[in-house]
């Protein structure tokens, strides 16, 4: 016991200061951890906005209602360059929140899956992702290949 006493004696300060660089380490890894959450959420919430943005602008431009049509016929009316571009911009759409969900290492991509099953069942969204998905991530262009699939899994 008197070993340990004057090993106290001698050594305090470095006991101190152990003691405070690994409170700081503690203290650095909670900071960091509560700014990532931090970071998720607004993330969650820009992607959101986007997302309300985006489809508010699909429901309220007429020319863009063919986009959620289940019976556009392409044939008689091909693909017009508003409804290319609003497309385009919905496939990065997609695949924005496709990568959020991976960096967020969120397992449950399911909702998403649906989600995209049930856009490209339509005739418009289905022919521009065949003429699109070579310019998208090759990841992602399998989990859409495979959510479309009728009982797919990605």
């Amino acid at each position: 016991m008197a070993d340990i006493g004057s090993w106290l004696k001698t050594e305090w300060f470095s006991l101190i200061q152990t003691a405070g660089v690994i409170g700081g380490l503690i203290f650095t890894g909670l900071t960091v951890r509560q700014e990532a959450r931090a970071r998720e959420t607004q993330n969650l919430l820009a992607f959101a906005e986007r997302h309300r943005l985006l489809w508010g602008e699909v429901g309220y431009r007429p020319e863009l209602h063919r986009l959620i049509a289940k019976d556009a016929d392409l044939v008689a009316k091909p693909i017009t360059p508003a409804e290319e571009a609003t497309l385009k911009v919905v496939l990065v759409h997609f695949e924005l929140g496709w990568r959020l969900a991976k960096s967020m290492d969120r397992s449950d991509l399911d909702p998403l899956a649906k989600d995209i099953r049930e856009f490209f069942s339509r005739p418009l969204p289905r022919a521009a992702w065949q003429t699109d998905k070579g310019c998208h991530n090759r990841e992602f262009v399998r989990f859409v290949s495979r959510a479309i699939e009728p009982r797919g899994r990605y």
